[in-house]
C-alpha cells in the first residue's frame, strides 16, 4: 500500500515542460478541480440571481445580460484563483500569448553544430513581428470596437440628424450603410496593421482571392454586385411591396444588404433572395411609385342573366366595401371608381370583371376575399345565377348512320 502511495506521489510530482515553465501534474489536477468547483459554485449562483431578479421584476433582457456580466466575472475571477491554488506562476501565460502561433506549424528541428560548436536550433532568430495570440487579441477588440462605435454612430445620426431633416427612409438606410461598411474596413485595416500584416502581403491575397471569385465564387460576386445595384440605382426599396413571380414570392422588402434582400411575406415570414436572382429575373414592384393597386374579380353569370343588372349589382358591392376607393383624389393619376367589364361569352357564361382600386397593396387579397363573399350575398339578393360548366354528350346507337 505504502509502494502504491509513493508511487502515486511521484506520478504527481512529475513535471511537464511548458514553454520553458516546469508545471507537476499535481498543480495540472489542482488546477483542474478548482475549475469544476467553480462551475458549479457559478451555477448556483447563477439560478440564485435568476430568482432574485424575477422577484425584482426585472425585464427579461436585462436580466439574462446582467447574467451573462456575472458569470464572466466569476469565470475571470475563478481563473485567477485556480492559478493561486495551484501554485502555477502567472508568467506562463505570457509566454502563452507572446508565443509565436507560425511554430506550431514547423516540424521539430534537428540540432546542427556549428564551426564554434554552439548549437544552431538554440540560436535565437528575429522573426521580424511574429503572430501571437496577443496580437489576434488585439485586432480583434480593434474590429469589435469598430462594430460598437459604428452602430452606436448610426443610433445617433438616425435619431438626432437624419430623422431631424426628413430624409428619405431608403436614404437612410443607404447613409447608414455606408458608414457600418466604411468603419468595418477600417477597424479591420487597423487590426490587420495590429497582427502584422503588411499590405503588400493583402495585394497577394486579394490577387489569389480575384482567382478564386472567377472560378469558385462567381455566385457571391454576383450577388455582391446586385447588391450595389440594388442600393444605388434603388429599383426596389425599403418598405416596397415586391412580388417575385419565378419563385412565387410576395412581401414587403425589410432589409437590402450586399449579397440578400429580405422579404416580409404576408405570412410574416421573413424570405432571403439573392440579390443577383432580384436584378436578373422579373421582379413585380406594386409599390414603386405609390401603395395604389388595382383589384380585379373575375365573375361568370347564366347566359339568362340581366347584364345590366349584373353590372350594377358588382358596381354596388364595391361602394360598399369601406377600403375600396370611390372617388379618387386629385393627386391619384390613373384612379378610377369602381366600374364593370364584359369580358367574353364563354361556354356556359357570360363572363364579367370587377375592378377596383384599394390604398394599399399588402391589403389585395384579405380585400378580395370580401369582395367574393359579397359578390355572393349581393347576387342571391337580385336571384342572379353563377351557372355550372355545361357540356352536351350525344349517344349515337351503333348500327346508326348518323
Amino acid at each position: 500500500m505504502n509502494e502504491f502511495i509513493e508511487q502515486i506521489n511521484k506520478f504527481l510530482q512529475n513535471s511537464i515542460n511548458i514553454l520553458g515553465e516546469p508545471i507537476t501534474v499535481e498543480q495540472i489536477f489542482t488546477f483542474i478541480l478548482t475549475l469544476i468547483g467553480l462551475l458549479v459554485g457559478a451555477g448556483y449562483l447563477h439560478r440564485w440571481f435568476r430568482s432574485l431578479f424575477n422577484r425584482l421584476r426585472l425585464p427579461q433582457d436585462l436580466a439574462n445580460r446582467l447574467l451573462a456580466l456575472l458569470f464572466l466575472i466569476v469565470m475571470v475571477v475563478g481563473i485567477g484563483l485556480a492559478f493561486r491554488f495551484a501554485k502555477i506562476s502567472t508568467g506562463f501565460l505570457g509566454k502563452v500569448f507572446n508565443y509565436p502561433i507560425a511554430k506550431l506549424f514547423q516540424p521539430p528541428q534537428k540540432p546542427i553544430e556549428t564551426e564554434t560548436g554552439e548549437d544552431q536550433s538554440s540560436v535565437a532568430v528575429d522573426d521580424g513581428s511574429p503572430l501571437t495570440l496577443k496580437r489576434l487579441f488585439f485586432a480583434f477588440v480593434i474590429v469589435f470596437g469598430a462594430f460598437i462605435l459604428s452602430k452606436y454612430v448610426q443610433w445617433v445620426l438616425r435619431r438626432q440628424v437624419l430623422q431631424a431633416l426628413q430624409i428619405a427612409r431608403h436614404t437612410q438606410f443607404i447613409l447608414l450603410r455606408f458608414i457600418h461598411f466604411t468603419f468595418l474596413i477600417i477597424g479591420v485595416l487597423i487590426g490587420l496593421s495590429a497582427v502584422g500584416v503588411s499590405f503588400t502581403s493583402l495585394a497577394i491575397i486579394f490577387g489569389g482571392l480575384s482567382i478564386g471569385i472567377g472560378f469558385g465564387l462567381q455566385n457571391i460576386a454576383s450577388n455582391l454586385i446586385s447588391g450595389f445595384i440594388l442600393i444605388f440605382e434603388r429599383p426596389i426599396k425599403i418598405g416596397d411591396m415586391v412580388e417575385v413571380t419565378d419563385v412565387n414570392v410576395f412581401g414587403r422588402v425589410t432589409s437590402i444588404n450586399l449579397r440578400s434582400t429580405i422579404i416580409n411575406s404576408v405570412d410574416a415570414k421573413e424570405i432571403i433572395v439573392p440579390n443577383s436572382q432580384l436584378v436578373t429575373e422579373s421582379v413585380h414592384n406594386l409599390t414603386h411609385d405609390n401603395n395604389l393597386f388595382r383589384i380585379r374579380v373575375a365573375v361568370g353569370v347564366s347566359y339568362g342573366s340581366d347584364v345590366q343588372l349584373v353590372k350594377r349589382a358588382l358596381i354596388e358591392t364595391a361602394h360598399e366595401h369601406p377600403q375600396v376607393i370611390k372617388e379618387p383624389g386629385a393627386t391619384m393619376e390613373n384612379v378610377t371608381p369602381p366600374f364593370v367589364r364584359f369580358v367574353n361569352f364563354g361556354n356556359s357564361s357570360l363572363d364579367f370583371e370587377l375592378l377596383a382600386w384599394i390604398p394599399d397593396s399588402f391589403q389585395r387579397f384579405d380585400i378580395a376575399s370580401d369582395l367574393h363573399f359579397m359578390i355572393w350575398e349581393k347576387f342571391k339578393e337580385y336571384n342572379i345565377t353563377i351557372p355550372f360548366p355545361q357540356r352536351d354528350v350525344h349517344f349515337y346507337p351503333k348500327g346508326s348512320n348518323s
